[in-house]
């Protein structure tokens, strides 16, 4: 059954060993705040989200497939991991001294 997240029909199953994904690498450069929105820029949906802080003094936060949700904080130097869900957009805002990776699993929507 599809599934409506953020106005985008989704008819992928996160854990569907059938579909072909692929790898996507995103960068937020130190101070900034990006949006990544994977139906625009990669014609896809994220199966799994990989959002790395790499400031070494200050948290990063992220919001993930819901700009109303309060920004959830990233310590400095740390990890968290997104997976077996569909993702639509990540909202990271990185530190002040340091970039935040996004590294993601997409399946091209059909």
């Amino acid at each position: 059954m599809p599934q409506v997240i953020q106005g985008y029909e989704v008819r992928t199953l996160p854990k569907n060993t059938q579909q072909e994904s692929y790898p996507v690498f995103v960068q937020v450069p130190a101070g900034t705040t990006r949006t990544v929105m994977f139906p625009t820029e990669f014609n896809a949906v994220a199966i799994s989200v990989q959002i790395e802080n790499q400031d070494g003094a200050n948290a990063a936060s992220y919001q993930v497939n819901n700009n109303s949700m309060v920004p959830i904080n990233l310590p400095a130097s740390n990890f968290r991991s997104i997976n077996d869900q569909n993702v639509i957009s990540v909202t990271v805002t990185a530190g002040a001294a340091g970039v935040v990776d996004i590294s993601a699993q997409v399946v091209r929507f059909g």
